[in-house]
């Protein structure tokens, strides 16, 4: 058999006989590993971490079974396949040979052919498993190489846009320009995040992060976001907000936002008048929802009277997302009404995917995650309803109340937002002293410019070696941390200014590198904040508060 390298087995059997037998079968292709009992078995193979296990039912004291049950308990063990020995009649009169999901069966007494094609087949498909995870991993590396590359210039493009567009001297039609060039970039950003989730979900790398969040805020930016970035469309928004909706949820406030922010989207997208509402509300059980350790479940209705959907677009979700359980309605003709209901799986199309776009896809793969589900209902020319269940833990706070529902539905027109990413009220802090790290140009360029308008005293430094200068030098209150720099990077850097003394200086990580996890690289080597580039006004303007506002103050 042509194979790259020699794979390990482990054989286990309290038979001696039978163990030498398989043995003289399988060591001309195999590396064999031999196990007389269940305990055996569990220590050889935490030791050895075989390819493939060939593991006898019948054995005293720990059967195979049981032995089964202990692989699975570790998390090194579980993924390994294993291969039941049992005799030729047994497994028909056993249900309990069904309940395991073993990866196939060798019944004695052995034939050595089929013992050889079994096996065989295994070890192709585990081969076949390793080769699409390795396509897999250099997928992600090449994605983030690509998020990274083009964050860099990006960071130019809305940075720049940005600081122009808080300048009132200038013409409206400049002012429109560079919304336009703003806008564009924030676009192109949007879709290199999702691009980056997508390859994520598929390699089943996203992780969701549970904390408690206030529903306030979520529900706040959201809608400010979307009526500021669809202000010039005449359609009416309408918002119901249960004020029986606790206060504060436990759940990864970020994807909530990003679910929120893509039905929303995708109703204003797809509708040219009439109008959008958004309904919320909060289910709570005295009994935890099986499985999930939670006892809330956040409800969230986006309805639009857009272009709507037609029961083979309708159709069409379910290839890109199938459901367990679907049940569908019709409210009308089948032709152009439909609905589907049911948990999600994490699979994914990406040949069409023009109906709903990547955004559509990630979130129905957060809710899934969730434990939560999606219910579409939609009518050709009428319009598409949105309705998503997410579980979500207790944190005991205080219901909404009336006040604060009020103050979320008073969304009168696109006009009236003050909300939006290119404006900001900057907080004067003239004695403050900041040291910005940074080996392109540009990016330097970019973030002095942002941080002028407080009155700060800035450095720039355009290597790490040169930020350890200027670091010895001079009392910086703050400093904004490159990551990848040729020579000594971010990381290094750091660890240099901890090692010199400075454990109390503030240094916050300004990176193009946004993969998942990098945050919490940041924080274990040394650094006390994250910015990904390119650079949001208000995540800047979040640090200086943070960080520069009460120091100054304190003075």
């Amino acid at each position: 058999m042509e194979t790259a390298r020699k794979y390990k087995l482990l054989i286990v059997d309290d038979d001696n006989a039978g163990l030498k037998l398989l043995t003289n079968i399988l060591s001309n292709d195999y590396i064999i590993i031999t196990a007389a009992n269940g305990s055996n078995a569990v220590e050889k193979a935490k030791e050895y971490k075989p390819d493939l296990i060939l593991l006898d039912i019948s054995m005293p004291l720990i059967d195979g079974y049981d032995t089964f049950a202990e692989l699975k308990k570790s998390g090194e063990l579980n993924l390994i396949p294993l291969i039941f020995i049992t005799e030729h009649d047994s497994i028909i009169h056993d249900e309990k040979d069904f309940t395991f999901s073993a990866a196939d069966f060798i019944f004695k007494p052995f034939n050595a052919s089929i013992v050889k094609v079994r096996v065989r087949n295994q070890i192709k498909l585990i081969a076949a498993a390793a080769l699409i995870e390795s396509a897999n991993l250099g997928k992600s590396v090449f994605l983030a190489k690509l998020s990274h590359e083009i964050r860099t210039p990006l960071n130019a493009i809305l940075g720049i846009s940005a600081m122009q567009l808080q300048n009132e001297t200038h013409s409206q039609e400049i002012s429109d320009a560079f919304t336009r060039i703003f806008h564009s970039g924030d676009l192109l950003l949007g879709t290199i995040n999702d691009i980056v989730d997508m390859s994520m979900i598929e390699t089943g790398k996203l992780e969701l992060i549970s904390a408690q969040y206030d529903v306030v805020s979520v529900i706040h930016d959201t809608i400010s976001l979307n009526l500021a970035k669809y202000k010039n469309k005449n359609i009416k928004f309408i918002v119901n907000i249960d004020e029986n909706i606790p206060s504060a949820l436990a759940g990864d406030e970020t994807r909530i936002k990003q679910i929120l922010n893509n039905l929303l989207s995708n109703a204003f997208q797809n509708t040219s008048s009439g109008e959008i509402e958004l309904s919320i509300f909060c289910e709570t059980h005295a009994v935890l929802f099986p499985f999930t350790g939670k006892n809330n479940f956040l409800i969230i209705n986006v309805s639009d009277t857009g272009q709507g959907m037609t029961t083979e677009q309708i159709n069409k979700l379910l290839e890109y997302y199938p459901c367990n359980n679907i049940s569908k309605t019709q409210g009308g003709s089948s032709e152009d009404t439909a609905g589907l209901r049911g948990k999600l799986r994490t699979m994914m199309r990406f040949e069409d995917v023009r109906l709903t776009g990547t955004g559509m896809i990630i979130i129905h793969n957060l809710i899934s995650m969730m434990d939560g589900e999606v219910i579409i209902n939609s009518k050709t020319g009428k319009g598409t309803s949105f309705t998503v269940r997410l579980a979500q833990g207790d944190t005991g706070a205080k219901p909404l109340g009336k006040a604060a529902v009020l103050k979320l539905k008073d969304f009168k027109s696109y006009n009236d937002v003050k909300y939006s990413k290119t404006h900001i009220v900057r907080e004067s802090i003239k004695s403050g002293k900041v040291l910005i790290v940074d080996d392109v140009d540009i990016n330097l360029y970019v973030a002095k410019e942002m941080l002028s308008p407080y009155g700060l005293d800035i450095d720039l430094a355009v290597s790490g070696a040169e930020a350890l200068e200027y670091i010895k030098n001079k009392n910086y209150d703050l400093v904004f941390m490159d990551h990848i720099m040729p020579v000594m990077d971010g990381i290094e850097t750091v660890k240099e200014i901890r090692k010199m003394g400075y454990d109390k200086l503030p240094i916050i990580a300004l990176t193009a590198n946004a993969i998942s996890g990098v945050k919490e690289l940041f924080f274990d080597n040394g650094f006390n904040g994250f910015i990904s580039k390119p650079i949001g006004l208000h995540d800047l303007d979040g640090i200086l508060r943070q960080w520069m506002i009460p120091a100054a103050a304190s003075r």
